[in-house]
């Protein structure tokens, strides 16, 4: 093995013990404090989460609601600055890497030929579009379809088993970027062969704000285990957060070269 590859193994697999650890902590938490894994004592909780990890914080609505968004850009920044260090076909794969991730986000989060997979997964395991007051008209099936089409409908999801998005998105984007941007970067800034000043401040930077965005995700990881989910959708969004990184990086298809 490449030692430079041996090393962004380690640095990407203490990454994923990093965010393993910090979601049994999280939940180790709420159940000391609630004594109870229920639906209604992960509600209460979440009622009662300080700013920081409320939904409407603007960690959560500028920072994990769009937490691709944020990933995407640190990842072409890194990519740009490697590029004068690195061979054309690698960066056309790393782009092919990035394209296949955002594409996975996408059919469990945002769209798959309709409803994304958490969705469908929801409404398959007896989930369903609750009216949020008593005297409001009942739900049509279409409302069910979707999370957002039920909210904009007047309506919440309720009963099935709702897979923790953030968990999932937030270890996704985490792996993602401990390959993509901080172990290259890395790599390429201990390389004495590309010593130019200004490409050297600049890669040392986009290393900075990618590593300081890897500890927000961190910290968001926490507070979801914390203060929202029970343990099986914790479970979920932790395995399907790790699945696209297992296959394509550890297994070798289309790994870094």
């Amino acid at each position: 093995m490449h030692p430079n590859t041996s090393a962004r193994s380690r640095a990407a697999s203490l990454l994923l013990a990093l965010l393993l650890g910090v979601i049994a902590v999280g939940f180790a938490q709420s159940l000391i404090t609630h004594s109870s894994s229920s639906i209604a004592a992960q509600s209460s909780l979440a009622g009662a989460a300080p700013w920081w990890a409320a939904k409407r914080s603007v960690l959560n609505t500028h920072g994990a609601k769009v937490a691709w968004g944020w990933t995407s850009a640190l990842f072409a920044a890194a990519a740009a600055v490697r590029a004068p260090a690195r061979a054309p076909s690698a960066t056309a794969a790393a782009a092919l890497r990035y394209v296949l991730a955002t594409l996975y986000w996408v059919a469990m989060a945002r769209w798959f030929f309709g409803p994304p997979l958490f969705d469908r997964v929801f409404v398959r395991t007896g989930g369903s579009c609750l009216p949020t007051a008593p005297d409001a008209a009942t739900m049509t099936s279409a409302s069910v379809a979707s999370l957002q089409a039920c909210r904009a409908a007047g309506g919440r999801w309720a009963g099935g088993h709702d897979v923790s998005g953030h968990c999932f998105l937030l270890i996704h984007s985490a792996l993602f970027l401990a390959e993509e941007a901080v172990a290259p970067l890395l790599a390429v800034l201990s390389d004495r062969r590309h010593t130019l000043p200004a490409l050297t401040t600049a890669r040392r930077a986009a290393l900075a704000a990618t590593l300081g965005l890897v500890g927000v995700w961190v910290f968001m990881l926490y507070a979801t285990a914390r203060y929202f989910h029970g343990i099986h959708e914790l479970l979920s969004g932790t395995v399907l957060g790790v699945a696209y990184w297992a296959a394509l990086y550890r297994s070798g298809v289309l790994g870094p070269a």
